[in-house]
């Protein structure tokens, strides 16, 4: 695509006008200035995202997705995601090492400070919505950010963990899906 610091292309035609990207695929570069991800494929899945979202042409639809399923509805929209801290954070409580429960920290760790997803959990949007009966990985997972963020105490000692040696990439694998079917079946659109 044409980088977003060019005011004007050799034709006169404005940066911020669509431009053909391949595949007969036209993007807006005012969508793509103002998205700045870590991969390519991140990057190009956002702003296909973000123009069928906006788009009010379904027929390029098919050369968007290039042989990807379209999403059924979008659960939180890309231009909404802010990828710093909302709040200034000041370090939160650690987690205790309960025998072999390290490979679950580790993952809890991580997920409790990346931002974007920080950010919606202290919002307490997810929990103000579900009508989940039993178990929501998002509710625990709301319930953890602000215990660990807004907690004066320096270690968190964990309830209702086993204490067996698992892999952090399983859990992780198993947490995020348990989060992604928790908002899927929490959303009514």
């Amino acid at each position: 695509w044409v980088s977003p610091s060019k005011a004007a292309d050799s034709s006169g035609t404005s940066a911020n006008a669509p431009q053909p990207t391949g595949a007969g695929r036209v993007e807006s570069q005012q969508m793509q200035s103002t998205v700045w991800l870590s991969s390519p494929f991140q990057s190009e899945w956002l702003s296909e995202t973000q123009s069928l979202a906006t788009s009010n042409d379904s027929s390029c639809s098919a050369d968007i997705a290039e042989g990807m399923a379209l999403p059924q509805r979008i659960l939180f929209p890309p231009q909404e995601i802010c990828m710093d801290w909302q709040q200034r954070q000041r370090p939160g409580a650690g987690l205790c090492n309960l025998g072999s429960t390290c490979y679950i920290n580790v993952i809890l760790q991580c997920l409790t400070y990346t931002p974007p997803l920080a950010n919606y959990l202290l919002s307490r949007d997810h929990s103000q919505l579900c009508h989940q009966q039993g178990f929501c990985m998002m509710c625990i997972m709301e319930a953890h950010v602000r215990k660990v963020l807004r907690s004066s105490a320096n270690v968190i000692w964990p309830r209702a963990v086993p204490d067996m040696a698992g892999d952090a990439y399983e859990f992780l694998r198993c947490a995020l899906e348990a989060m992604q079917r928790a908002c899927l079946s929490g959303s009514s659109e």
